[in-house]
């Protein structure tokens, strides 16, 4: 168990690289948000919120899922395909996924190592 503290900050400092790099990217391109992603994002978080009976997890799903509703008429408008992708943002997207899945790998096997 002596290698949980340094795998946490291992976790952390790759977060930290993920939004240092997300805010340098939003920085360069100033793109409107999409939100048939929020709404997405909004109706996962809700349906996984309830069950596990967290309170905030679900009321933020229910705000994004609100937000996305609201703006319905922009879902297309604002809708970004990997297709549209150009070849540089579609290679900063898949590493940005690859990163993701190592975090929610990390994290399930300290889950299971925590057991």
């Amino acid at each position: 168990m002596a290698a949980a503290p340094w795998i946490l900050i291992s976790i952390a400092v790759l977060i930290l690289l993920l939004a240092v790099a997300a805010i340098l990217i939003r920085k360069k391109t100033k793109t409107p948000p999409d939100y048939y992603n929020l709404y997405i994002i909004g109706m996962v978080w809700f349906v996984i919120g309830i069950p596990l009976k967290n309170s905030v997890l679900w009321m933020m799903g229910l705000v994004f899922m609100i937000a996305g509703l609201v703006h319905k008429k922009d879902w297309k408008k604002n809708r970004r395909r990997w297709k549209d992708l150009d070849k540089d943002q579609r290679l900063i997207v898949a590493i940005i996924m690859i990163l993701l899945g190592i975090l929610v790998l990390a994290g399930f096997v300290l889950f299971l190592l925590s057991k």
